[in-house]
């Protein structure tokens, strides 16, 4: 990536060690264990935090390098389509007792909820409450996860993500039947 747009960090930047910083955030190996992380729902510099103070030593204990070091995540998540989702989650670890989790720019995210009265008749929608969920005979839906990755929708659940992304849009849900893998014999 390009040069750190550094701002308020521009004397840290202007450092050797500041530059030894940017330098390692853009390593093909910590942008890689910074998108797992954020892809599972982690903050991208709790992946690196032993390598941070591995090898830039003390000096990342500083608050001036830990904040610099959350803005320089930040723009290198960002040049590789991710956006910030929230700041400020807990670690509690060394360096960081807080840091930013960030999410795929094209990332859907629908709610799954199951019938209690048959748990292959699943139904999603776009809202954690369920308000746009049809109404059960007997009972109400019950959710059980969210949905973002495509392959585990399809191989879980037999599921265009896409698709009902699209449905969920129309309609405000889309149910579903899970077929079964294994029949009784």
């Amino acid at each position: 990536m390009d040069g750190f747009d550094a701002g308020q960090f521009s004397s840290e930047y202007h450092t050797a060690d500041g530059q030894k910083l940017w330098t390692l955030l853009n390593r093909d190996d910590v942008v890689a264990r910074m998108e797992t992380a954020s892809d599972l729902g982690h903050p991208a510099l709790a992946a690196v935090e032993d390598i941070l103070l591995q090898e830039m030593g003390a000096i990342i204990l500083q608050d001036r390098f830990k904040q610099m070091a959350g803005r320089m995540v930040r723009q290198v998540m960002e040049a590789r389509g991710f956006e910030h989702e929230t700041g400020d989650v807990r670690l509690n670890s060394v360096p960081f007792y807080k840091a930013s989790r960030y999410r795929r720019r094209d990332r859907m995210m629908l709610y799954l909820f199951k019938n209690p009265g048959d748990p292959r008749d699943i139904c999603l929608t776009d809202t954690r409450k369920g308000e746009k969920l049809p109404d059960l005979p007997r009972g109400r839906w019950v959710f059980v996860n969210t949905l973002s990755s495509r392959l585990k929708a399809q191989i879980g659940y037999g599921i265009d993500l896409k698709a009902a992304a699209t449905a969920v849009a129309q309609s405000g849900f889309r149910r579903h039947t899970v077929e079964r893998i294994m029949r009784a014999g």
